[in-house]
């Protein structure tokens, strides 16, 4: 691994600075849940791909260790400046509702498709967490600017590998842009997924000691929505989700405009 999250002075952390921001709370416990769940996702990733032995390798030795290790970060971050909060048993209750989730029947029907897939999940993870890098810079909090950034690395990274693994099985199944753009923007659609959803009604329950209802979660999304507008790195994510066509710069520079407003009718 690149870095260890031990290394980092999480006990230099301003802590009452940020101790009122509910929303950054909500914000990185869900992601501290759905992270450290990896390995469960890799299970699935390393059945479906049976037939790559180089690919099962890195899934098991690589990617693995490393998204375990973002939710690590995230975890000990929520525990040093909101200690009250039982991390442990909400993260139990979020594992009652999300594992009957994870199956192989959730990927993709090919697997040139299901790499594609992975590509603009990392491509949702690495803008994502630039963007709390870029939130972090506001709120003078740099020890988690330093965690976004490291995991925002590590997760291009990931999407590079996925990429070549796409690019392996793409010469056999052949799958023309209408196809690619297809994928992707299925993909897109499920950004809103049942992961934070339910990640956040766990967190809920156990924070706030009564039943959930579905709107709290709308009323999150619309702070997510606020916060996306002003940090979120649009260019960055535009890139990345065009690579997989391979457009010469001339389309390129007509379809950006259009991947971005798609992106903010998703609500990215």
């Amino acid at each position: 691994m690149r870095w260890y999250y031990e290394d980092i002075d999480y006990e230099s952390i301003n802590k009452e600075a940020i101790k009122e921001l509910d929303f950054l709370f909500y914000l990185i416990a869900s992601a501290s849940f759905i992270e450290i769940t990896s390995d469960v996702y890799e299970k699935n990733l390393v059945q479906f791909y049976s037939d790559n032995p180089q690919l099962v390798s890195w899934l098991e030795k690589v990617w693995e260790p490393e998204e375990i290790q973002h939710g690590k970060a995230l975890k000990k971050f929520v525990n040093t400046v909101w200690p009250e909060f039982d991390w442990e048993k909400s993260y139990e209750k979020f594992k009652e509702y999300y594992l009957p989730h994870c199956t192989l029947d959730e990927f993709q029907p090919t697997k040139a498709r299901e790499m594609l897939a992975r590509m603009v999940v990392e491509t949702g993870t690495s803008t994502f967490y630039k963007a709390i890098e870029n939130y972090s810079k506001d709120i003078h909090t740099p020890i988690l600017g330093e965690i976004a950034h490291n995991i925002s690395k590590d997760e291009v990274y990931h999407y590079d590998n996925f990429e070549e693994g796409f690019r392996h099985y793409n010469k056999e199944e052949k799958l023309g842009r209408d196809d690619i753009i297809k994928v992707i923007y299925d993909r897109l659609k499920e950004v809103d997924g049942e992961d934070g959803r339910l990640a956040f009604r766990a967190i809920w329950e156990i924070k706030e000691n009564k039943p959930y209802e579905d709107r709290y979660y709308e009323e999150h999304k619309q702070r997510v929505g606020k916060f996306a507008k002003k940090y979120y790195p649009y260019n960055m994510a535009i890139k990345m989700l065009l690579r997989p066509l391979d457009l010469n710069k001339t389309v390129e520079k007509v379809t950006v405009p259009m991947v971005r407003g798609a992106l903010k009718i998703l609500g990215i």
